[in-house]
């Protein structure tokens, strides 16, 4: 994460140093050549390929929060906004274009990080370099499911941030970050922030640590922390002057029925918290006896406030342990790089190769989660592209992954304001448990927004006649609740079966069926 040139191999012959160079862009190449087929086992992933399509829609003329039902701030849209308003205007598809985005992102974030590290003149700056393609791995390939989610984008422009707080944490003499660094990296943290505010406690961890031991507060007033909390603010004035539904709608609601939607808390802790815990323990085990740089310090303890928010979120989505996992596996990697002391005995090669392996053993443990797809089979999206060539597209369900990326697939239009079902099936899942718990007066209070929601879904689906219905089968409670509806029975009639997997079944209006026979 680091450039090895600029003090560390200054003694080094300069053959050396240039043959160092090209071996590491080489490789870096490589990493990039591999990544771009890799990460079309994913495609555009669900969330990405509805932001672009909300993208798409601002741009002609939808009103955020008002239009368009987004459960997450207005830096949702505006992050991936540049990358759709090119592809307008160059002719590309937004799918390129965003991929190619957050490729940039990644190269922007790692290379300001490299250029900090350089500047600040850490020990393991040689080697740092040398391992630079494994760290580009570890935002372009590692990722998987998770790439090009609003959390893989930030925490690469994050990096430059954790670089300049190791710094900080012990500078050397005569080396002092420039102002306009300490403003580009605070630009960079506040991205994470802006992302989700609870992310605020990834940023104050390696900043308490800065503080700790350096044994001042006075480093906590340091320019990239104003930065950051200034365009904090700037954002929140922006958002209530530019979208205050936001604040007096849409949270609220969010906060009746979403957020309070809490998925198993054990299983999220029994999916994620071995290999956490493991790649933790490796922090020692890898090396022994040597304590911590500031850099591994400020990557572990980032890491260790990222699993607030995934905790707190409590959906278990691999996207939200990106952050957790990306900067413990860099902590890892950086404990390796790490210098030793003169006195202490160089490993012999079985041990170093154990190390090694035991490293690469984590990564592959920690990927796991993320190597899971959501894209639709070709075997559906072929059958629907014969019938029904860019359709207008419904859902019925609570997961955004079965209308999206689907419905952009087939060039089709999404008809809702929504991105599934989610506010109707978690009002009646929080209904039921109400009713569970004997609580009559939230039961009614919910199952009033489920009836609103069921009559503004029909009245949408009566209104636009979509020609495509997706249909998603592990919402059994939420098909069973429409079907008592006559008049979503009736409006179904009009429809064919035409595709069905493991988990969508999807019917076309039959007047289309006809037409494409």
């Amino acid at each position: 994460m680091s450039v090895a040139l600029g003090g560390s191999t200054a003694g080094a012959p300069t053959a050396d140093v240039r043959n160092m160079w090209a071996r590491t862009a080489v490789l870096c190449l490589v990493v990039l050549a591999a990544a771009i087929p890799w990460q079309m086992r994913w495609g555009v992933v669900p969330d990405t390929s509805w932001i672009i399509a909300m993208c798409e829609r601002m741009l002609a003329g939808d009103r955020l929060y008002i239009d368009l039902v987004e459960v997450n701030p207005p830096f949702t849209p505006w992050m991936l906004m540049p990358a759709v308003v090119v592809a307008h205007k160059i002719g590309l598809s937004p799918e390129i274009v965003v991929h190619a985005y957050s490729y940039a992102i990644c190269l922007a974030g790692l290379g300001f990080a490299a250029l900090v590290a350089r500047r600040a003149g850490f020990a393991e700056n040689p080697t740092l370099f040398a391992m630079l393609p494994l760290f580009l791995a570890l935002l372009v390939i590692f990722p998987g499911n998770a790439f090009s989610q609003r959390e893989q984008l930030a925490i690469a422009l994050f990096l430059p941030f954790l670089m300049l707080a190791a710094w900080r944490a012990a500078p050397i003499e005569g080396r002092k970050p420039s102002l306009l660094m300490a403003v580009l990296a605070g630009l960079g943290g506040s991205v994470l922030v802006l992302v989700k505010p609870y992310y605020a406690v990834v940023v104050l961890a390696p900043a308490l640590y800065v503080a700790w031991r350096r044994r001042s507060i006075r480093t906590l007033f340091a320019v990239e922390y104003w930065v950051i909390g200034l365009i904090c603010i700037a954002y929140v004035v922006a958002v209530q002057h530019f979208y205050p539904e936001f604040l007096s709608v849409i949270y609220p609601m969010l906060a009746d029925t979403y957020m309070r939607r809490v998925e198993n808390t054990w299983e999220l802790l029994t999916a994620y918290g071995p290999t956490y815990v493991v790649a933790l323990l490796a922090l020692h085990f890898l090396r022994p006896g040597l304590s911590f740089s500031p850099l591994v310090c400020v990557l572990t303890l980032a890491s260790l406030a990222s699993i607030a928010p995934l905790i707190y979120q409590a959906k278990g989505w691999a996207y939200h342990a990106f952050p957790a996992f990306s900067l413990i596996l860099a902590a890892l990697v950086l404990r390796m790089a790490q210098a030793a002391p003169a006195t202490e005995k160089p490993p012999g090669t079985a041990l170093e190769l154990g190390r090694k392996v035991l490293l690469a053993i984590i990564i592959g443990a920690a990927a796991i989660p993320f190597m899971q797809t959501q894209k639709p089979s070709a075997e559906i999206v072929a059958k629907l592209e014969a019938v029904a060539p860019q359709p207008t597209v419904a859902m019925v369900g609570a997961d955004i992954s079965g209308g999206h990326p689907l419905t952009r697939m087939l060039g089709g239009t999404w008809i809702s304001r929504y991105c599934s079902d989610w506010l109707g099936e978690s009002s009646l899942y929080l209904s039921r448990i109400a009713n569970r718990d004997g609580n009559k007066e939230l039961a009614s209070h919910y199952r009033q927004i489920v009836d609103r929601y069921i009559d503004d879904k029909l009245a949408e689906l009566e209104a636009k006649q979509p020609v495509v219905i997706i249909v998603e089968k592990a919402d059994v409670n939420w098909n069973e609740e429409l079907s008592l509806h006559q008049d979503y029975v009736n409006f179904l009639r009009s429809y064919n079966q035409t595709a069905e997997d493991d988990k969508l079944l999807v019917l076309v209006r039959k007047s289309a069926t006809a037409q494409a026979e």
